[in-house]
């Protein structure tokens, strides 16, 4: 599991950096788009794999503009980062990332929960062009939660799972002990509601995971 940290202006990336992320996810969507070119000319000597993301304004992000746009703010980073996360709507430019040398996170946020077939269909609908799907739902109760962690457990890896939210928000720090092969943690700003910061996550997986034979 790799512990994942958001940038969302290009004042915090000194900050997620020095925080030690397993990777760095370029929220391009929230980053003033004046600050892109300086963003991109930082990020090429960075260490630390990098996800580019532009996240709509339906799926909780702040894009609100087509594919073409989409592509257009992905360009500059295309040649930095290791994942470019996309969006079900933007899944045609998957070929194209790819190409440029950069696997695919196919993403889709939901503020509702989905009954375990649904997951599974939803799984396999991210996987045809992605390669790693990752599943954003909102629990509204425990057998919610116990039906995420299940189907966490059962889907094929690698996959991603989180929480939208933040009725459920320890579900976020029980996913990776059942699978997801991400957490998304604040180190600056969070880019959504409920994150733990990096630390937090840290000692949680400490005191939760279980200890080796």
């Amino acid at each position: 599991m790799d512990l994942v940290a958001p940038v969302t202006g290009l004042d915090e990336l000194d900050a997620v950096v020095s925080a030690g992320p397993d990777l760095i996810e370029l929220r391009l969507d929230l980053v003033d788009r004046s600050d892109h070119a300086a963003l991109a000319a930082r990020c090429g000597d960075l260490a630390v794999p990098l996800i580019a993301t532009v996240r709509s304004l339906e799926e909780g992000g702040a894009f609100a503009g087509d594919e073409g746009d989409c592509a257009r703010l992905l360009a500059p980073f295309l040649s930095l980062a290791r994942y470019v996360d996309l969006e079900r709507r933007f899944r045609t430019l998957a070929p194209a990332c790819r190409e440029a040398g950069c696997a695919v996170i196919a993403s889709a946020h939901l503020a509702t929960m989905l009954p375990l077939p649904e997951l599974f269909g939803l799984e396999r609908e991210l996987r045809s062009y992605g390669d790693l799907p990752k599943l954003v739902l909102a629990p509204s109760s425990d057998d919610d939660l116990l039906d995420l962690l299940s189907f966490t457990h059962a889907a094929t890896k690698p996959v991603c799972t989180s929480i939208a939210g933040t009725a459920y928000r320890h579900g976020r720090a029980l996913l990776p002990l059942f699978g997801s092969a991400l957490a998304y943690c604040a180190a600056g700003r969070p880019s959504s509601p409920g994150q733990y910061t990096l630390g937090e996550m840290r000692e949680l997986m400490r005191l939760l995971e279980p200890a080796a034979d």
